[in-house]
């Protein structure tokens, strides 16, 4: 029984449908900066990004990201 509700859950979990979050303005030295992750909820991304990058600032990861559900383009210049 426990078998097949590991099953169940699994398949459920992967029709939930990925979102791409973005957090602007973030990072920040000289010039911010953009973190991004394509998850299911913006609690997975902010997981997501502290697995790649563990410098991170708490009160960066803590703004509500931007959720894109439709095709969307966007570019962040560079500083220095």
């Amino acid at each position: 029984m426990l078998l097949l509700a590991g099953l169940i859950e699994r398949r459920m979990n992967v029709r939930k449908k990925l979102k791409l979050y973005v957090w602007e303005g973030v990072l920040t030295d000289y010039t911010s900066g953009v973190m991004f992750a394509l998850a299911t909820s913006a609690d997975e991304a902010r997981s997501l990004i502290l697995k790649k990058c563990d410098y991170v600032l708490s009160g960066d990861l803590a703004q509500e990201p931007k959720c894109i559900e439709t095709p969307e383009g966007f570019a962040v210049w560079g500083g220095g």
